[in-house]
């Protein structure tokens, strides 16, 4: 049941009524529901019935619970029959599925509830036999011929929260028109206790759903065989690196991969080392926090390690913490280990003789410009997508088909990377494999990977960035946040010292120059992102989360020293502080 019930609009009370009273409802959601309308929790009745999970940038995300709003085994079937039905009209020839899942409250169940829909709709599944990362969904549409994928998983969100992904053919994550599509089908399956799906002891289920091995894995692992000569051996023997999964997928496969890679001396954290849905060790489950390094540099300090890597519960990202000359651990941000990784990955192809003379480097608009200035001077071109993922690996898909481009490297300052191409998202597995052998090679050449940081700063001008968001609650903080965004395309902030060069507007999808007032068309996608650039080299992108209520903002500097590159820093920090202060205290209000 949904919000729309023969044609009329259904209010939010209504629909939880029908949900209580419907037999078909699961009985942990029917106690859990009951217990709400019992406390008269009305404003969580409210958010979990307001409206049907929608698919954002990152697929459909969700607290778990009962709800048309919440991530459950009755919206997991309905979005999983509409999958079905997409992929019956979008690759007729294609009806075979593969699903993956993660190590979340749920995710095996849900997975499941996917095959058991699928099947009944005709169409083959194959479910992982095992909690495994994101990349290695994506690796096996391609490897096992599937016309999509899905993966169940919320990436590094908190325990209460569950999601649910869909690949394309390709192997990549679905994009905006695949997505409204799968969307409308959804929601136009008003009631969600009436999806088909088949029961787990019926012979046309053994018939249509089969379980993944581990050749699969084995096939992946070959794939990435080519990073495993980046570095020297006396270079990997050289590096000590201590790994956490933060409780994630990444267990087991991280450090197999490094082992397999030459990488003899990783160090593992035994708390976060188990399967653990509540992230029970971590204070953050998200690699770009350096609260989530807690229990990591304890192990680290211990045996003087020179890198740390930490990857999310479902692996497709990977931190890097270093050690410096002074022995003191600093986390390095997605953007930094960007430029590292480019010249690292750039110099070992260029010098084998594979860097190819078109080649391509493909990273978001809110990602600096110290990875793009290092692959120029590789002679390699950069080329910016919408902010996720899934553009990345579409970038990839469009080099193929036009034969024009060859990709060589993908990235995201929330360290997401991607060097060979057998996976369409970023891949943390191969990525650790990547930034082992960079470190090995930093402390060979520059005595650690500070220092090679340091080194390429000097030759490109030193770059500070900033990620940071703000959350906004309920209809009326989604409102201010709107708000906001269209009094920040009308007047765009002042920053102290540093003067506004131009504005785009990924809306209208216009450039605008300061100056001169000139107006130039932007050829992305109409997207809500506004950028604005300063003088220097500076920047500032501000958008709105596409998996939670929240406003995200990057700021980027750059300077000819590090002093100056954190003034202007602080000066655009400061001056987006100051003109969205109004809008936090109505929001408060």
């Amino acid at each position: 049941m949904s919000e729309e019930k023969e044609g009329n609009a259904v209010s939010a009370e209504e629909l939880w009524q029908a949900w209580r009273e419907d037999d078909r409802l699961e009985a942990a959601l029917r106690s859990e529901l009951e217990a709400l309308i019992a406390a008269k929790r009305l404003d969580d009745l409210r958010d979990r019935f307001v409206q049907d999970l929608a698919f954002g940038t990152g697929g459909m995300r969700a607290r778990l619970g009962a709800g048309i709003n919440r991530m459950n085994v009755h919206t997991v079937r309905r979005a999983t029959w509409a999958v079905a039905m997409w992929l019956a009209d979008k690759h007729p020839d294609k009806r075979k599925l593969v699903i993956g899942y993660d190590g979340r409250h749920q995710s095996r169940e849900f997975a499941e509830a996917a095959a058991q829909v699928a099947a009944a709709s005709g169409v083959e599944a194959v479910i992982y036999r095992w909690p495994r990362p994101t990349p290695y969904l994506s690796f096996a549409v391609r490897h096992l011929g599937c016309g999509a994928g899905v993966m169940i998983t919320a990436s590094h969100n908190p325990p209460e929260y569950n999601g649910y992904k869909v690949y394309g053919a390709d192997g990549g994550q679905i994009l905006n028109d695949d997505a409204q599509a799968i969307e409308r089908l959804m929601h136009g399956q008003a009631d969600v206790f009436a999806v088909p799906y088949l029961s787990p002891q019926s012979p046309e289920f053994a018939k249509l759903v089969a379980e993944t091995d581990a050749a699969l894995e084995e096939a992946y692992l070959r794939e990435i065989v080519p990073l495993h000569g980046l570095a020297s051996d006396a270079e990997k023997a050289g590096l000590r690196i201590v790994y956490t999964p933060l409780h994630g997928t990444g267990a087991e496969t991280v450090p197999e991969a490094l082992r397999r890679a030459g990488f003899a001396n990783v160090i593992t954290v035994p708390e976060q080392m188990t399967l653990d849905p509540d992230f029970s060790d971590t204070k953050s489950p998200n690699p770009e926090e350096e609260v989530a390094y807690e229990r990591a540099l304890e192990v680290a300090r211990e045996v003087s390690a020179d890198i740390i890597l930490a990857t999310d519960p479902d692996t497709d990202r990977v931190g890097v913490m270093a050690r410096g000359a002074n022995g003191a651990y600093q986390l390095l941000s997605g953007n930094d280990v960007g430029g590292l990784a480019l010249d690292f990955y750039l110099g070992a192809l260029r010098g084998s003789g594979q860097l190819p003379a078109d080649g391509r480097v493909v990273t978001t608009i809110v990602t600096s410009d110290f990875g793009a200035m290092v692959a120029a001077s590789y002679g390699v071109a950069t080329e910016r997508t919408l902010t996720g993922f899934k553009y990345i690996g579409d970038k990839i898909g469009e080099y193929e088909r036009q034969g024009t481009g060859s990709f060589v490297f993908g990235y995201e300052e929330s360290v997401g990377y991607l060097a060979l191409p057998i996976v369409r998202d970023k891949d943390a597995v191969q990525a650790a494999v990547l930034m082992a052998s960079m470190a090995a090679n930093c402390k060979r050449r520059y005595g650690d990977l500070l220092a090679g940081r340091g080194a390429l700063f000097e030759k490109f001008g030193h770059f500070r960035d900033k990620l940071f968001g703000y959350t906004f609650t309920g209809v009326s903080g989604i409102e201010q946040m709107q708000n906001f965004l269209n009094e920040l395309r009308e007047r765009p902030p002042v920053a102290a010292g540093v003067d506004l060069v131009a504005s785009e507007d990924y809306v209208s999808r216009q450039r605008v120059e300061a100056a001169t007032g000139r107006v130039t068309a932007l050829t992305l996608p109409e997207a809500d992102v506004i950028k604005l650039f300063y003088q220097g080299g500076s920047w500032m992108a501000v958008r709105p989360s596409g998996t939670e209520p929240k406003l995200k903002v990057y700021l980027g500097a750059k300077g000819d020293r590090a002093e100056e590159a954190e003034r202007a820093l602080t000066a655009l920090e400061a001056a987006f502080a100051e003109r969205i202060r109004p809008f936090l205290e109505r929001e408060s209000t």
